[in-house]
């Protein structure tokens, strides 16, 4: 049995950890840059990649997010006898058209993340065989057209499943993506331009709050209704943005025109400590690998209880932050922001600053990380600033002071998840492994999606208290909150947070303070262990 949790530890690559592959890496590295040269360098690279995935991540998230952001706008609504029942508003265009009932909301927006979670592992299994140039376009076209029919669906049956075919459709994209900068960058440079590309989805949250403040004006447009067009917009500027990263992506460095001979070589030494550890085992050893290793299920379960409360307040900004109306016979459900005096369309754009903040957040976040080179501080850092945001929902505070906690709320939910994703990254050692650790993670993280689509249901409204009551003292009419058990919930998960990331530090801790022991007792020099060193 062994004496410790680093004793059961496997290596980054699954086998002992051989310092003379450092030599060996030596001797193929004769490429020197200087410093400004080296900048240069990675600015092109960045420039060359990074806008064209942002690009489409922006898409990606605003076409999975399409579906749920007009909950939050209120324009989805049905105008009745010349008058839009702004104060009522709650997507009756959709759920009208549709006849949709009950839960069947909630359940239409599940089984996206269930088909996205279970198909990403095949399919970063899949970019191993494909070129990325042709792969990220290539799913990108197929969840446009998907997404141009979901305009187009007339019945529930319908609804779910094209939402199961966009899952399907965009499960290879975000951890395809990150693999493939993984392939571009060495480990300290990595986590900055996930976060970089990462940041559309806070975009896209802020981008929400325009389109529905837009699609106001196309309701009844050659005869449909206002969601159907939009998502036949999306849809078709989605297919028009694929044909465009097909021309402009570019593979790997080693085929990459716009790099010189000596660049490629500098870029390659600078990565092949973290990735050329494959060896002589099968495809399919690495893939086992990836399954038994403990980190990737450590860090799926750290990015799932991320997920649930950026999703949570993704989908349900501003409608969860609520209040009962004055008059509450009247049954009405208004935001934080109608309460400042602004009707519904107003209240979307004063979405858009929450969202710019958790962008500006996320970038600063990943920029540090990188350059302090640890992930851990920051991803504590961040659920802190989360747990701030919502227990600032369940005071007595004022409307401005529950605006400023849906900041913190944004932000801490958005921040951390990069440096999640990176964490693991770093220390998964070998193509084969990483593309399929990283897959799983991944997917697990979207089933905070699930969790996430089902914590405000119909039957919970006005005020979405899942299961219990807020106690006396909160409960007044003039104060905003999340429901009871909403605010649980969401509080829960971010604590999940911070134990499974002390849990990992410890864990990871563990196994270096024993390889470094283990390293000297062998009289190897620093450059000869360090290189093996799990990433904190």
């Amino acid at each position: 049995m062994p004496s410790s949790l680093s004793d059961t530890m496997p290596d980054k690559s699954g086998v002992t950890f051989c310092p003379t592959n450092v030599s060996n890496v030596q001797e193929l590295s004769p490429v020197n840059l200087g410093p400004h040269e080296e900048r240069k360098l990675w600015r092109r690279i960045d420039f060359r990649l990074v806008p064209m995935i942002f690009l489409m991540y922006l898409f990606s998230f605003m076409d999975r997010g399409g579906y749920c952001c007009f909950w939050n706008s209120g324009v989805l609504r049905r105008l009745t006898a010349g008058k839009a029942n702004i104060g009522n508003a709650k997507l009756e265009g959709l759920m009208t058209q549709l006849h949709l009932t009950g839960t069947q909301f909630n359940v239409a927006l599940s089984v996206f993340f269930i088909s996205y979670s279970l198909f990403e592992f095949p399919a970063n299994v899949i970019l191993q065989s494909v070129r990325p140039s042709r792969w990220l376009p290539g799913i990108m076209f197929a969840w446009g057209i998907i997404m141009t029919f979901m305009g187009l669906v007339k019945s529930y049956p319908q609804l779910a499943g094209v939402r199961f075919l966009l899952g399907i459709a965009e499960a290879g994209f975000y951890p395809g993506v990150v693999f493939y900068l993984s392939m571009w960058y060495p480990k300290y440079k990595l986590i900055y331009r996930v976060a970089f590309f990462s940041s559309a989805a806070a975009v896209a949250g802020g981008f929400s709050g325009l389109l529905a403040y837009a699609i106001g004006f196309m309701n009844n447009l050659g005869h449909l209704e206002g969601w159907s067009w939009i998502f036949i917009i999306q849809g078709l500027a989605t297919i028009v943005v694929s044909f465009v990263g097909v021309f402009a992506l570019v593979d790997y460095p080693d085929t990459a025109k716009f790099l010189s001979a000596e660049e490629k070589r500098f870029i390659e030494q600078q990565r092949t400590l973290d990735i050329d550890d494959d060896g002589e085992s099968t495809v399919t050893q690495h893939i086992l690998s990836a399954f038994a290793d403990w980190q990737v299920w450590s860090m799926g379960f750290l990015l799932m209880f991320i997920n649930v409360p950026a999703y949570g307040i993704t989908f349900f900004l501003p409608y969860v932050l609520s209040t009962e109306s004055i008059h509450p016979t009247k049954r009405s459900f208004s935001t934080i922001l109608n309460n400042f005096g602004y009707d519904t369309a107003i209240s979307q754009l004063l979405t858009v600053p929450v969202y710019l903040a958790a962008a500006i957040s996320m970038i600063s976040v990943a920029r540090f990380s990188d350059s302090m080179k640890i992930r851990f501080p920051f991803i504590i850092v961040s659920a802190l600033v989360g747990l701030a945001g919502y227990i600032i929902q369940i005071t007595d505070a004022s409307t401005g002071v529950k605006y400023f906690g849906t900041f913190l709320a944004v932000i801490g939910g958005y921040s951390g998840f990069p440096c999640v994703i990176g964490w693991l990254a770093n220390n998964l050692r070998g193509k084969y492994k990483r593309a399929v650790g990283m897959a799983i993670q991944v997917g697990m993280g979207n089933l905070g999606g699930v969790i996430a689509s089902n914590i405000f249901q119909a039957q919970d409204e006005p005020r979405y208290i899942l299961a219990c009551e807020l106690p006396p003292p909160v409960k007044s009419e003039r104060t905003l909150k999340l429901g009871g058990n909403v605010v649980a919930l969401e509080i829960g998960f971010l604590c999940m947070v911070l134990i499974v990331a002390v849990f990992t530090v410890y864990a990871y801790h563990r196994a270096n303070t024993a390889r470094i022991a283990s390293a000297k007792r062998d009289e190897i020099n620093e450059a000869g262990y360090a290189v093996g060193l799990y990433v904190i």
